[in-house]
C-alpha cells in the first residue's frame, strides 16, 4: 500500500500507513480491495459508504484508486471500478464519485474516469486545520 499511495503522489511510511489502515479496517463503512503479484501490491481501490445532505440514499466515494505503473493499460483499473460498483450495489448505493487532482500528470486518470461513465461536476477545495 505504501508504494501504491506513493505512485498516487501521497508518500507515506509503513508505520503511518499501518496506523491509518488500522482505523479504516475497523470501520464497516469502508471497503479496501488490494491485489498483488509475488507479494507485491499492484492495485488498490478504497471505498467509503456515506450519506449526503443534498439527496436521499446511500452514496459511495472512491477514496483511493491506483494501479502500479508497469501494470497499467491491462484493464485492471476497469476491473477495480467494476468491483467497486458491485460493492456499492451491495450496500444499496445509488451513486458513486471520485476525486482526482488537478495536475497535468493526472490527465490520463481523468480521461479513464470519463470513459467509465464518471462526469466532472464540481471543484473541490481543501483546508489544512492546524
Amino acid at each position: 500500500m505504501v508504494q501504491l499511495l506513493g505512485e498516487l503522489g501521497y508518500p507515506t511510511s509503513k508505520g503511518e500507513m499501518a496506523a491509518r489502515f488500522g482505523f479504516i479496517a475497523s470501520d464497516a463503512g469502508y471497503c479496501t480491495l488490494i491485489a498483488g503479484v509475488n507479494d507485491q501490491a499492484v492495485r488498490l481501490i478504497g471505498l467509503h459508504k456515506t450519506y449526503m445532505y443534498e439527496k436521499s440514499g446511500i452514496h459511495v466515494r472512491i477514496i483511493a484508486l491506483v494501479v502500479r505503473g508497469e501494470c497499467r493499460g491491462q484493464g485492471i483499473g476497469r476491473m477495480l471500478i467494476a468491483a467497486a460498483e458491485n460493492w456499492a450495489k451491495q450496500q444499496g448505493a445509488g451513486s458513486m464519485s471520485l476525486n482526482s487532482g488537478n495536475r497535468s500528470e493526472r490527465e490520463a486518470a481523468h480521461l479513464f474516469s470519463q470513459r467509465l461513465g464518471f462526469t466532472a461536476r464540481s471543484t473541490g477545495y481543501t483546508k489544512i486545520i492546524s
